[in-house]
């Protein structure tokens, strides 16, 4: 993929981000993966955000995955995804701002 569209994604995460939390794991690790990639990594960044939490998530389903747990499993990591959402919403706000200031133009 190339930088630009790399950009490109980011800001889409980023926005969708900011107007909801459906897909908050999948997107978070996206947004991680994307920092990565831009900067080869994503630490000290407006990425850094993103890989601590999927760094932190990286046992919780992404959603291609979900369908495959139990229901008990799915009750736990949910419960776990809204207390990151709660602990790290302004963070990620934040960061989604950042993105999208920056890379919004590209």
């Amino acid at each position: 993929m190339s930088l630009e569209l790399e950009k490109i994604m980011a800001c889409e995460h980023a926005k969708a981000l900011l107007n909801s939390n459906s897909l908050f794991i999948d997107r978070v690790t996206e947004l991680s993966f994307i920092g990565n990639r831009i900067y080869g990594q994503c630490w000290d960044t407006e990425f850094h955000i993103f890989g601590l939490i999927a760094s932190e998530a990286d046992h919780l389903p992404l959603e291609k995955v979900r369908p495959l747990c139990s229901q008990d499993f799915l009750e736990k990591s949910d419960k776990e995804v809204s207390e990151l959402i709660e602990f790290y919403s302004q963070d990620v706000e934040n960061a989604c701002k950042v993105i999208l200031n920056k890379f919004s133009n590209v």
